[in-house]
């Protein structure tokens, strides 16, 4: 069921009871914020916990969604007397959500925050190691780069740090036939531009270089090229189940 036929249903269940002189939308939203107070005095006081725990009772959790749907109710009834098409407006917002908060954007953040480590808002384009160098005052060896490589068996996210190059001999004999991706495949398959290319979130087959792991802390691109990430290489190879090889030059 969709809001247009909710809203249809409870219309008619109001006009057959000749309940509709009621529902002046000042009326209506102030049903609605009871019913959202009656809905948040079943989780007042209570753990997460002992919240979840709660729901497995069946009377309880009637409850609750009784409570649920005359917020709804409510809310369709509400979109009814203001002219507000509900499928419509949430199908807007849903988009708009979307343009404010990027899925990679957003994505990189949570990793970060769920290994420990740190994003990091430089405020202008950052695009090399010595920018990042500049900028930080941290030395070239703590700077990584998430770099895409083609192989025979499929796209490689290579991580090397940045007194280093990947050495293409290397893979070659660790991959096979191996290239570096173009720009423009660098985005189609990690979703990210050239620059601001992650060490973690990037569903590709992950190799970094041993070197990377001499370092506490190292810093890399942070999904768009005016953010960075601090982060423990370990887990950059413990998220993204990352070999450890010599591949660097």
């Amino acid at each position: 069921m969709n809001f247009r036929e909710l809203s249809e249903r409870a219309l008619k269940f109001r006009e057959e009871r000749r309940w509709g002189k009621y529902h002046t939308p000042k009326n209506l939203a102030i049903s609605l914020a009871v019913e959202l107070g009656e809905l948040l005095e079943h989780f007042q006081w209570k753990t997460n916990g002992e919240i979840v725990e709660a729901v497995k009772d069946p009377g309880k959790r009637e409850a609750i969604a009784d409570e649920m749907a005359d917020v709804v109710i409510y809310l369709a009834l509400l979109a009814h007397e203001l002219g507000i098409d509900l499928d419509g407006a949430v199908e807007r917002k849903l988009r708009k959500n979307e343009k404010k908060y990027p899925v990679n954007t957003v994505l990189v953040e949570e990793i970060a925050k769920e290994l420990g480590g740190e994003i990091i808002y430089v405020g202008k384009e950052v695009k090399s190691v010595s920018q990042v160098e500049r900028l930080l005052g941290v030395k070239p060896s703590h700077v990584i780069k998430s770099l895409l490589f083609i192989a025979d068996d499929g796209p490689l996210l290579v991580i090397v740090d940045g007194e280093s190059r990947a050495s293409l001999k290397k893979l070659e004999k660790l991959f096979g036939d191996v290239r570096m991706a173009k720009p423009a495949e660098v985005k189609a398959i990690t979703g990210y531009a050239v620059g601001g290319v992650p060490p973690v979130g990037v569903p590709v087959r992950t190799v970094v270089d041993r070197r990377v792991l001499e370092r506490d802390v190292v810093i890399g691109g942070g999904g768009r090229i005016d953010r960075l990430i601090r982060i423990k290489p370990g887990k950059i190879v413990e998220f993204q189940k990352a070999e450890v090889l010599d591949i660097a030059e």
